[in-house]
């Protein structure tokens, strides 16, 4: 069974350790989610979605149960919708859910598809999941209906945002110590193209990386534009992302990991 501090990056390790020291951080976040953002979002699951049963998709409810089993969480509803991008979140506090898009479940294997869960049973394990939630809900109060100022909501959302990004690379750990190295690099290349066929080399996005970093180190200048663009994203690059992996795999953590989980 995998423990956070078994895949915990060190860069989510400091960006955490920063966030909880806002004061009633924490308290305020636990408390926004008690306003029944949670149960709202659950319920537009139950209307919108299909919620994956030993009945209804069987498949992809036997892939999560297996997963989540593997991960060592409890294994979470899991809701498929209609989208023709390939992507997956996780959300909720204390009863969490997990919602793939059709894309997915159409253009990956079982592999493939129980990685992308793994990736976010990893969140689950490392208890992200209520700092996601919240970044969610102060973008909808801020942006979309104004009741945070954008002067206060966005310095939080930053900050936040930032975390985020560093914590994508641990629940990464979790899906290529669960699937194998090679399978997250599949599953890398299909969200990143929204293809189904990516032909036979999984490490298309491991070279880009290193071209990437070539042209991102170029000039201070180039430095400076690069970061200036990723500081809204809520996720790293997705080479960045098959970069850190393919570092990784090479580390006695993984190895001892992959053998327990074989």
């Amino acid at each position: 069974m995998m423990k956070y501090q078994d895949i915990a990056h060190p860069e989510d390790r400091k960006a955490l350790q920063v966030l909880q020291k806002v004061p009633l951080l924490d308290e305020g976040c636990r408390n926004i989610m008690e306003y029944g953002y949670e149960r709202i979002f659950r319920g537009e699951n139950l209307a919108t979605m299909v919620k994956a049963n030993a009945g209804s998709m069987p498949v992809v409810y036997q892939l999560m149960e297996a997963t989540a089993q593997k991960v060592g969480v409890p294994t979470p509803e899991v809701y498929v919708y209609n989208d023709p991008v390939m992507n997956a979140f996780t959300y909720g506090e204390t009863n969490t859910f997990i919602c793939i898009s059709s894309s997915c479940i159409e253009k990956m294997n079982d592999e493939e598809l129980m990685c992308l869960m793994a990736h976010e049973c990893g969140h689950i394990l490392c208890h992200h999941v209520l700092y996601n939630s919240v970044i969610a809900v102060i973008r909808e109060w801020g942006e979309r209906i104004g009741v945070i100022p954008w002067s206060l909501s966005s310095p939080l959302t930053l900050a936040l945002q930032y975390w985020c990004r560093r914590s994508e690379y641990s629940a990464d750990r979790c899906a290529a110590a669960t699937m194998g190295e090679k399978v997250f690099q599949r599953m890398m290349l299909k969200l990143t193209s929204g293809l189904a066929d990516i032909g036979d080399d999984p490490y298309q996005l491991v070279r880009q990386a290193k071209e990437y970093h070539l042209h991102e180190n170029a000039t201070l200048w180039d430095k400076i534009q690069q970061n200036c663009r990723m500081a809204f994203y809520s996720h790293p690059q997705m080479v960045n992302r098959a970069y850190e992996i393919d570092r990784w795999k090479v580390s006695y953590a993984y190895k001892k990991l992959r053998q327990s989980l074989i």
